[in-house]
């Protein structure tokens, strides 16, 4: 067992004992998922965030230099062959295959794609050293503030001694752009389409606040940390408020 399988399974092991779920869920022995699971499991919205975290493990192989090489802090225009690549890929591993596409980010060779249709919820990810596909099902659907992000998942982890970071995250429906600002002043430009936000990024620094793009001009969100802390929360360090949230994981 790697020390990113360790880590993400006590994590989820902790999220779940926090929020309303059965004895057999608490018993459930959290894993990265590579292929396609099923009967499908519905969960609640409490529930929803540690499958997400579970959803955007990225199985990196290699070392730092080569696991994120063609990485950028702002998404870049995929080629036909990669979205071809990605689309066959995750309609073969997505646990709820013909979702609608939410959402592409792509950073250099890598590729994000979200399927949702509110209710049920597919995350792919493809690149050269990494592939994943995983899901979850939420009821209700969730409500996102107006001008805010709602946080599905936010962790840091480090395997084979490559550290990465991602946020998977709804978005209110006036918001048309989101840049992440980490806390050494990074700043990592999100995709955001319809109503889903997402980025990720190489090495072991948390985000701390996002500039919002909205009908009304450029807001910033804050997202302080919250007493948890870092691999002890499922949602990373903003992961502390009940059932995630503008503020929370």
């Amino acid at each position: 067992m790697t020390q990113l399988e360790t880590e993400l399974r006590a994590a989820l092991q902790a999220r779940a004992a926090r929020v309303h779920a059965s004895q057999g869920l608490l018993a459930a022995d959290y894993h990265p998922r590579t292929r396609r699971i099923r009967p499908p499991l519905a969960i609640g919205a409490g529930l929803a965030i540690v499958a997400a975290a579970l959803a955007a493990v990225l199985s990196l192989a290699g070392g730092a230099g080569s696991a994120y090489a063609g990485w950028t802090a702002r998404p870049t225009t995929p080629t036909r062959a990669q979205l071809a690549a990605a689309e066959t890929y995750c309609a073969d591993n997505v646990p709820f295959p013909g979702l609608p596409l939410k959402l592409t980010d792509t950073r250099g060779p890598f590729t994000f794609e979200v399927y949702s249709d509110d209710n049920s919820n597919d995350f792919c990810t493809t690149g050269p050293s990494f592939r994943n596909a995983s899901g979850w099902r939420t009821s209700p659907p969730v409500t996102v503030p107006a001008g805010k992000l709602y946080l599905w998942a936010e962790h840091t982890t480090t395997d084979s001694g490559s550290a990465y970071g991602f946020v998977i995250a709804r978005a209110g429906d006036d918001v048309s752009a989101a840049i992440l600002t980490l806390d050494d002043g990074t700043r990592v430009t999100a995709t955001v389409q319809d109503g889903w936000a997402v980025a990720w990024w190489p090495g072991s620094h948390q985000f701390t606040s996002a500039q919002l793009t909205t009908a009304s001009g450029t807001e910033t969100q804050m997202f302080p940390a919250s007493p948890c802390g870092l691999h002890n929360c499922s949602g990373g360090p903003h992961g502390g408020a009940p059932g995630g949230g503008p503020g929370g994981g």
